[in-house]
């Protein structure tokens, strides 16, 4: 959300290669399990190699690895209140992939329950995990019950002294004004998000102003983006700010990366490619390429052109820098439901196309260790 999409470390794989996914972290788990380790790093083994599941396009193996270490490990929340968590938040974005909608929404639910019972409901990586089930809760069809939530972090992380969830929550509500068309109302909202995270704050005035451009561009302004992108600039060190995706279907709106629905379809197969790509000095995106794919079929050239046509932000580079590279997992499936004369769940319905960045994985998962860490150190203090 935010519209911040992130930075990739990993140069592009030479033409023509093969992309292998090894099984370390598997093998590293049953390791672990084998000499009955420590709760720790056996919930960190086992988000490992869930990730690494994932990843290789294995996602019901990813869902039982997590499903089985939550079994074995939800007790001890109260002393490891931030990789439990984390376990809840690695199957709820699983859960999100392979189409069970009900799990993703239980997932996510239970990974803030877990934080706000042993951290507190103003601790900083509560809030932050808040954010987050209140992005999953539009993924999930359910805005209006997400913009409810946002006011409450809103107003929850003002008052503890965290403005820049603050900020993050009042810009998701611009966000979700300007879906649905409420011009005034998500001009308001991001001049909220502004004053909460204070006008030298360039991040928030940047995506105040490309919210703005937003607004231009449905008002029919053809040059918005193109003057937008002329006036700003960052840095290459850190995540770069899209400003402008067109959609995946001709007659969807733009939406933010909550998932994008697609034509009506009817299908049991879960489809995903991975998708590399440059991000150029001048924000827009080369070479893009299919670097795995299962079953993507007439996807594939949809996909492709989405991400060519993407605009990003100008990097403030020196002449001849090659850019950032990144690669998306672009996952297309049905969800999951009962159908009418059945008992049994199987994946049905309308087709969505659901997008996590890989090359971010390490990273985020990093960050997420360093965030429940510096929770669980202040829960003790």
């Amino acid at each position: 959300m935010l519209l911040l999409l992130a930075q990739a470390a990993a140069p592009p794989p030479p033409a023509g290669d093969v992309i292998v996914v090894g099984r370390r972290a598997e093998q590293e788990l049953a390791r672990c399990l084998a000499r009955n380790c420590p709760p720790a790093e056996e919930v960190d083994a086992s988000l490992e190699a869930s990730v690494e599941q994932f990843a290789d396009g294995r996602y019901t193996d990813a869902r039982r690895t997590l499903q089985t270490a939550i079994r074995r490990n939800r007790n001890h929340a109260a002393e490891l209140p931030g990789p439990v968590s984390s376990l809840y938040a690695t199957l709820a974005t699983v859960a999100e992939h392979e189409g069970d909608t009900d799990l993703w929404r239980t997932a996510a639910r239970n990974n803030v329950l877990v934080l706000r019972r042993h951290l507190g409901e103003t601790n900083l990586a509560t809030l932050r995990e808040e954010l987050s089930f209140a992005d999953s809760l539009v993924g999930l069809g359910a805005p209006g019950a997400a913009n409810s939530a946002y006011r409450t972090i809103q107003q929850r992380a003002a008052g503890s002294g965290h403005p820049g969830i603050a900020a993050g929550a009042a810009f998701r509500r611009a966000w979700l004004a300007l879906l649905r068309d409420r011009f005034k109302e998500a001009q308001r909202f991001a001049d909220e998000a502004v004053s909460l995270a204070g006008t030298d704050n360039r991040l928030m005035v940047d995506l105040r102003e490309v919210l703005r451009t937003r607004i231009a561009i449905r008002k029919g302004d053809e040059g918005a983006i193109e003057a937008l992108a002329a006036r700003l600039r960052q840095s290459a060190d850190v995540q770069p700010q899209l400003l402008f995706a067109p959609p995946l279907a001709n007659n969807n709106p733009p939406a933010p990366p909550f998932g994008v629905h697609l034509n009506p379809w009817h299908d049991s197969r879960i489809r995903f490619a991975d998708v590399g790509y440059w991000i150029r000095a001048n924000g827009q995106t080369a070479e893009v390429e299919v670097l795995r794919t299962s079953g993507l079929d007439q996807w594939e050239p949809g996909i492709l052109r989405q991400v060519r046509e993407r605009r990003y932000v100008p990097l403030e580079v020196e002449p001849g820098h090659p850019g950032i590279y990144r690669i998306d997992r672009f996952t297309v499936r049905g969800a999951m439901d009962v159908p009418t004369g059945s008992h049994l769940r199987q994946r049905m319905g309308d087709l969505t196309v659901h997008v996590v960045d890989l090359t971010e994985t390490d990273a985020m998962r990093e960050a997420r260790r360093r965030q429940t860490a510096a929770a669980s150190a202040v829960k003790g203090s």
